[in-house]
């Protein structure tokens, strides 16, 4: 940065810079695209924390856009595309509407780091921008040649590689380390579903996460996973439809900020389904899974959409990949659908040692575990055990609605019929009302 450049800077408080920033952001040009106001915002209020010397592609890529750094050497070039469509929307704001501003925001090319202008700068603007572009090409010649005389005078020596994969986690923002380690403490909360005061926390977390960093994904895309689950356990209810229409925001903006993340994908893909777009829902789950194949959490959700979609033979076939992830963490739900799969193409003696193995690791003994036990007993024709399981399950848990939710998640009837069938074979008489 020159010394004509750091003075413009200093001409401005940081309350002006954000004032124009909040006028950019509410403009035609950007009110549109969440992906630019973030990327916009971020780049500006670093500079005012004093950190210009330190936004750079990857910084962007990680703090803004939520890759991990794992993904970093493929997604700069994402950086570098969206910085254009950012300069040339400052400069359409700029040429329209923000023609009188005072203070001008500016993203040169060749840099992340914003310069604040004085609108009467605005003129000479394009000399700037001649004389930092003569500068990268002089700069990038010198480079050129020195690396020639690097290969001409040094070929037996070996090049260092450049420093990738989690050593670049250290220049994730604090805040975003932060939203990183909420956002997955609010995962491991989403299951079980069968209390629902257990969902609250899981909702407290990614609301708290959005707060924190209100540029990073997953918090939004978590909120709405959990915010359509309520609305699926309480359909019918006053204040299903305000989870569906939060769902929906969240997810839809999770997706702004990261559309081609997995984890935004899954959670529109749970939002789908429960609005009843089972099409768009079984699709994008299946891209989610593609992006993010070793991602329990993604598997989980489109394990639950194969299985209330009928896909039985999807579910099964994934079992082996489920035991793997199921062992790097969660599991309860791959168990609970690989055991409610092999109910409803008939294998009923597979589906109780699937339940029984997972109660006996330690998994909990809930209302639809016992439920496809107890129905599974009974085709499986032990009908003692099945009358048991009848009696536990109407002493433990007599007010859950099985029957209302199951027929809720299902698509196709059939299914349900044939549970709630032998779960009444059992001796099971349906739920007390409270």
């Amino acid at each position: 940065m020159d010394d004509q450049e750091q003075n413009d800077i200093q001409q401005f408080s940081a309350e002006q810079v954000r004032d124009a920033l909040d006028r950019v952001q509410k403009s035609d040009e950007f009110k549109g695209s969440a992906r630019m106001r973030s990327f916009l915002s971020y780049v500006v209020m670093e500079s005012l924390e004093g950190r210009s010397e330190q936004i750079r592609a990857k910084t962007i890529a990680m703090d803004v856009y939520g890759y991990d750094a794992d993904e970093l050497l493929k997604r700069e070039g994402v950086v570098r595309v969206d910085a254009g469509r950012v300069r040339r929307k400052l400069q359409a704001y700029y040429e329209s509407k923000g023609i009188a501003d005072e203070l001008v925001i500016s993203l040169p090319v060749g840099s992340y780091a914003p310069e604040f202008l004085p609108g009467s700068n605005r003129r000479s603007q394009p000399l700037r921008g001649r004389r930092q572009a003569y500068a990268v090409v002089i700069s990038l010649s010198l480079l050129v040649a020195g690396i020639l005389v690097g290969v001409l005078i040094g070929r037996g020596s070996q090049s260092v590689a450049p420093i990738t994969g989690k050593a670049a986690i250290y220049d994730v923002s604090p805040a975003r380390v932060e939203a990183m380690n909420l956002s997955n403490a609010g995962r491991d909360l989403i299951f079980p579903v069968t209390d629902l005061a257990g969902l609250q926390p899981a909702l407290l977390i990614f609301q708290t996460t959005t707060e924190r960093d209100p540029f990073y994904y997953g918090g939004y895309a978590g909120a709405s996973q959990v915010e359509t689950m309520f609305a699926i356990m309480k359909s019918g209810d006053p204040g299903s439809d305000e989870f569906l229409h939060a769902a929906d925001k969240n997810s839809a903006y999770a997706l702004e900020l990261a559309p081609d993340a997995a984890w935004p994908l899954s959670a529109r893909a749970w939002f789908e389904f429960g609005v009843g777009n089972y099409d768009s829902a079984v699709r994008l789950s299946q891209r989610a899974v593609g992006l993010a194949p070793d991602d329990s959490h993604v598997a989980e959700f489109d394990a639950l959409i194969s299985l209330y979609t009928s896909d039985f033979e999807r579910v099964l076939s994934q079992s082996a990949r489920y035991r793997v992830l199921a062992s790097q963490g969660g599991g309860l739900v791959f168990d609970n659908a690989l055991g409610a799969a092999q109910f409803h193409t008939g294998d009923y003696a597979a589906a109780i040692r699937t339940f029984d193995e997972t109660i006996s690791r330690g998994g909990p003994f809930g209302p639809i575990s016992a439920a496809y036990l107890m129905a599974a007993h009974w085709r499986n024709g032990e009908q003692a055990e099945a009358q048991r399981l009848a009696k536990v399950f109407s002493d433990t848990w007599p007010s859950f609605p099985l029957e209302a939710l199951k027929a809720r998640v299902f698509v196709d009837p059939q299914p349900v019929q044939e549970l709630i069938s032998a779960m009444k074979a059992a001796g099971w008489s349906g739920t007390v009302r409270p």
